[in-house]
């Protein structure tokens, strides 16, 4: 080789050796935000190839220079060898995965590796046997071989028949991968020219620029389908939650904002068409004892066996809905008389009543239902739906397994609801409203036990209601009754006001921990609402930033424009804002991106699904992704098992709560427990 084509080659390897940490740094970013595995495997190609590069470098630099000791060249040619072996290994690693979804096992790719890097060391070792002019032919050919061959099924991997449309990156990337591999047998049809024609050939300048061209056509094609397959990922979430948004995720039948839906449609053309229509409540009976004797997950399967037989059992026209937990509903449209009524509700109890292998044994489900008419008993939804309860409730006190047509009778359990809500009037005044706090833990590494490496960033407010008669009420016990007695403003205030004072005493003895407040509705229809917590903030001692207000997915889009320009003050106050219950109420795309939040908090119904099956970590990755595309924070409520946690963790969530870390606890012990976990930090 002349000088001048040396002096080629060199600036084609250091060129090369550019571009390729480029990449490297390129796809390290990307796999930072996006944690993708094959990501990974594609920057560590890079950069081994980068070593290989710099070798070939130094290779050619002594040759300019002069021969260098064996002691030295030897090494380097060892390490440049193993590090182009490795860049092969890593690239087909990267590949494999996303052709077939399937990851290597990690001991598998090391004990690869490690065999890569003796095979590595064996070439240049066993290329000393050889004349000296033939060693790096040798030691080139044998690394320009089996990169060809691994370009070459690489891009035929890639190229090949998917069952998806193949986009602008996969193309471009199995292309390039092709004519890479094409470009090193030639490379290897040069070398063996000069070996049998005894001959050198100078390093055409074009070639090398070819190879720069082709490896950014490379480093492209990743990148470009990267960004496709996130696109993809985000537009999949968002179909996926939107059809959440009006189904249930256990059983997929409608859930109550699609129930309500079609209630009203079909009571409006009932009233044009001078028709009738009946809303049936079922219930079914202690199914509460299902769960504590079978479990969770057996209870979870009743459920859906429940589904399918109330579907079966009714018309194509009717409506069954699962509103929470045990409880479902049916929307008759055109029942014209009792007669029907009760045929109908006889059918359902009937097919429930049907003994369900379960587990080696027989369950036999019974369920109480209630029935209410329109126009006889309302014209509007929510009272309908209020009354078929009232009936299901008298059909359970009267032995279950049985129904009730509502009468005016039963509404002996609304004046027992106005009792209550006497009570609540002065339950503030009389000090009986009591906050409970759930820690929020940060994930952190997964070194040691499935807990280590957590630590407490923040506390959720949680209310309770010590009642002198009932005992300690919680939330849902009571929160319901406030809002229709219009009394949740006062305990929301109460609420804000008690909260931002103790964590505010806590964070001044070191604590520094965020305080999650979930306000009711209301709040977030007032325009004065920024102006209230300022006030609150400023009393207490708290700064805006370690306040985080939640408002639940379904509240916040059902007046989104509202509640929009309500956060965007809080916004400009510095308060965090976070969407609750994420992914169970009925988002809007671009509202989601518009809306200024700062953390996405998924249900736990969607926590549960972790570790049930293939599919039970698709919608909790599908929400991670779409919170990643819109930059904000990840928390998952309910965390409960081991295996979630590691789910999650490997998922990319950012921060976790559930009992399995804590369950919430009373001011003064989640105070204590804080406040050691932050001196325990210090000692560490």
């Amino acid at each position: 080789m002349k000088i001048d084509g040396a002096l080629v080659a060199l600036t084609a390897f250091l060129t090369q050796a550019l571009c390729a940490a480029l990449i490297a740094a390129v796809l390290m970013a990307f796999h930072r935000i996006y944690r993708r595995r094959y990501l990974q495997h594609w920057e560590r190609s890079w950069w081994a190839f980068c070593v290989y590069l710099l070798g070939g470098t130094l290779g050619v630099f002594f040759y300019l220079r002069g021969a260098a000791p064996l002691q030295l060249r030897l090494p380097i040619a060892a390490i440049a060898m193993a590090g182009g072996f490795w860049q092969l290994a890593w690239l087909l690693f990267g590949v494999r995965e996303v052709t077939t979804g399937r990851r290597m096992v990690r001991r598998a790719e090391r004990r690869i590796l490690a065999g890569l890097a003796l095979a590595g060391v064996a070439v240049v070792v066993s290329s000393l046997a050889v004349a000296p002019e033939l060693r790096v032919h040798l030691r080139i050919g044998v690394r320009v071989l089996t990169a060809g061959s691994v370009f070459l099924l690489s891009g035929w991997l890639l190229l090949r028949t998917s069952q998806q449309p193949m986009g602008l990156g996969r193309k471009l990337l199995g292309a390039s991968f092709l004519l890479y591999g094409a470009q090193q047998v030639h490379y290897l049809a040069l070398f063996g020219a000069e070996v049998i024609l005894d001959r050198s050939f100078d390093y055409p300048l074009l070639l090398g620029m070819a190879d720069v061209l082709l490896q950014t056509a490379m480093g492209m094609g990743m990148v470009i389908w990267l960004l496709e397959e996130e696109r993809k990922r985000v537009l999949v979430a968002s179909e996926q939650i939107e059809h959440l948004a009006y189904h249930d995720t256990l059983t997929g039948l409608p859930n109550r904002s699609l129930f309500l839906d079609h209630v009203q449609v079909t009571l409006v053309r009932a009233e044009r068409d001078g028709q009738s229509a009946a809303l049936l409540f079922i219930d079914l009976d202690r199914f509460k004892s299902i769960n504590d004797s079978l479990g969770h997950s057996s209870g979870d399967e009743v459920l859906k066996i429940v589904a399918e037989r109330l579907r079966g059992a009714l018309r194509q026209g009717d409506t069954v809905a699962r509103l929470a937990g045990d409880e479902f509903t049916v929307l008759l449209p055109g029942a014209s008389n009792e007669q029907d009524l009760v045929r109908v509700a006889g059918k359902l109890l009937e097919a429930l009543r049907h003994p369900i292998p379960f587990q080696g044994r027989r369950i036999v489900i019974t369920a109480s239902l209630g029935i209410s008419r329109f126009p006889d008993h309302g014209t509007d939804a929510e009272d309908l739906l209020r009354k078929a309860d009232l009936a299901m409730y008298q059909a359970k006190r009267s032995g279950r397994d049985g129904f009730r047509i509502y009468a005016p009778a039963l509404d002996a359990h609304a004046r027992e609801r106005a009792s209550l809500e006497s009570d609540l009037r002065r339950a503030v005044d009389r000090g009986e409203m009591v906050l409970f706090y759930q820690p929020i833990f940060q994930c952190g590494s997964q070194a040691g036990s499935e807990t280590a490496g957590l630590r407490i960033v923040g506390v959720e407010t949680l209310l309770r209601w010590q009642h002198p008669g009932r005992g300690l009420l919680g939330a849902s016990e009571f929160l319901s009754l406030a809002d229709q007695s219009g009394m949740s403003q006062e305990l929301d205030l109460w609420v804000l006001r008690t909260a931002c004072e103790e964590v505010a005493g806590w964070n001044a003895e070191g604590a520094r921990v965020r305080l999650a407040v979930n306000l009711s509705a209301r709040p977030y229809r007032y325009a004065e609402l920024a102006e209230l917590v300022g006030r609150v903030l400023k009393e207490s001692g708290l700064p805006p930033e370690g306040l985080e207000l939640e408002i639940t997915e379904t509240l916040a889009m059902q007046n989104a424009e509202a509640s929009l320009g309500v956060l965007r003050k809080l916004k400009e106050l510095g308060v965090q804002v976070s969407i609750d219950d994420f992914g169970t109420g009925y988002s809007s795309l671009s509202y989601l991106h518009d809306f200024p939040i700062d953390t996405l908090k998924i249900d736990d119904s969607f926590v549960r699904l972790l570790g049930t099956g293939e599919s039970g970590a698709g919608i909790p990755a599908s929400m991670i992704t779409l919170a990643r595309g819109l930059n904000v924070r990840v928390v998952a409520e309910g965390v409960e098992t081991n295996e979630q946690l590691a789910i999650l963790r490997e998922l990319g969530c950012d921060e976790l709560q559930g009992y399995l870390l804590s369950p919430p606890l009373p001011a003064q012990e989640c105070r204590r427990v804080v406040l050691e976990t932050v001196q325990a930090e210090l000692v560490g």
